[in-house]
C-alpha cells in the first residue's frame, strides 16, 4: 500500500495566538485558503488538497481552539475573532489574491472576511453553510457538548465518530483516521481526548452558536465568482436558503450534492468536476 502525500505542517503568529496550518503544493502555485467546520482540523481538506497539490497551492489553517492552533486565554470565539484570525493569516502568507474555501463554520467565517476584504478574494467556496441559522446548527452543538471527554483507543474513538456521522463512516479507514487524528490527541495517561477548547464547548453550549454577522448585503456586494455547495439532505443549510444564496450573489452557482447531509467531504465526484471547473477559470491574468 502506497503512503499517501502528505503537507508541510506550519505554525505562524497572529492575534497573538500561535496558528497551525497544513501546507500543500508549491510555493509559487496559485494559493486556495481552506477554513474547517466547528468540529473539524485542519485535516478535513486532506482528501481535496491531494486532488489539487499538483495545479494549487493549498493552505489549511486549524482555526483557534481547534487542532493545533492556540486557544483563546480569554474566551474569543466570536466568528468576528475567527475573521481576524484569517485576515491576518492572509496579509503574513502575503495572499494579495486567492481562492477562499469555507466549510459549515469555515464557510461563515468566510463570509465575514469577504464582507471586509472582498478585494483579495479571486473566487470563494461556501460548503453547505448560509446567513441564516437553521436547525442543524443546534443539533452540532448539543452533539459536541454531550460526547465522551474521553477514549480508551484511537479505535474506539473513530467508532463513536462514525455512529455520529454517516458522511465520516463512509470514508476509507484510513481516511477516518487521519481525521480523526486532526481532532484528537493522546494524553501520557494513554487516553485519548478533544484537542477543542473545553471552554469553547461551553460557550455553545450554554449560550448557543454565536451570533452571525449580517452577511447577506456581504454577498449581495461580493464580485468575485462565488460556489455555494449544498449537500440536498443537510439540516444546516435548507434548499431555500442555498437557492436565495446563488440568486443574490451576482456571480453565484449553485452545486447539490445529492444523498449527502451536512457536511459534503468536497471530494464528492459532482463536487469535484464543479470545484476543477470553477478553479481552472479562475487563473490569474
Amino acid at each position: 500500500m502506497t503512503t499517501p502525500m502528505q503537507p508541510l505542517s506550519k505554525t505562524l503568529r497572529v492575534n497573538e495566538l500561535a496558528l497551525h496550518y497544513l501546507e500543500w503544493g508549491e510555493a509559487d502555485a496559485p494559493p486556495i485558503v481552506c477554513v474547517h467546520g466547528y468540529t473539524s482540523s485542519a485535516d478535513a481538506f486532506n482528501a481535496l488538497a491531494r486532488h489539487l497539490q499538483d495545479r494549487y497551492r493549498i493552505l489549511a489553517l486549524d482555526v483557534r481552539g481547534h487542532g493545533e492552533s492556540a486557544w483563546s486565554p480569554s474566551g474569543a470565539y466570536r466568528y468576528a475573532d475567527q475573521a481576524s484570525d484569517l485576515a491576518g493569516f492572509a496579509r503574513q502568507l502575503g495572499l494579495d489574491k486567492f481562492v477562499l474555501i469555507g466549510t459549515s463554520m469555515g464557510g461563515i467565517i468566510a463570509m465575514a472576511y469577504a464582507a471586509e476584504n472582498a478585494e483579495r478574494l479571486l473566487g470563494l467556496v461556501i460548503n453547505d453553510i448560509g446567513p441564516d441559522a437553521e436547525a442543524g446548527s443546534q443539533r452540532i452543538t448539543q452533539m459536541v457538548g454531550s460526547r465522551p471527554d474521553d477514549f480508551a483507543t484511537l479505535e474506539e474513538a473513530m467508532a463513536y465518530r462514525r455512529a455520529m456521522s454517516p458522511i465520516l463512516a463512509a470514508r476509507s479507514l484510513e481516511d477516518q483516521r487521519e481525521l480523526a487524528l486532526g481532532v484528537l490527541r493522546r494524553e501520557p495517561s494513554g487516553k485519548w481526548v478533544w484537542k477543542m477548547d473545553p471552554s469553547y464547548i461551553r460557550q455553545r453550549v450554554e449560550h448557543g452558536p454565536p451570533a452571525r454577522p449580517p452577511l447577506w448585503p456581504a454577498l449581495q456586494a461580493l464580485g468575485c465568482p462565488t460556489l455555494v455547495v449544498w449537500g440536498i439532505e443537510s439540516d444546516v443549510l435548507s434548499e431555500a436558503q442555498a437557492r436565495r444564496m446563488a440568486d443574490v450573489l451576482p456571480r453565484g452557482e449553485l452545486v447539490r450534492v445529492p444523498g449527502i447531509g451536512h457536511a459534503p467531504t468536497l471530494v464528492e465526484p459532482v463536487v469535484l468536476a464543479a470545484l476543477d471547473r470553477f478553479l481552472g477559470g479562475l487563473r490569474a491574468p
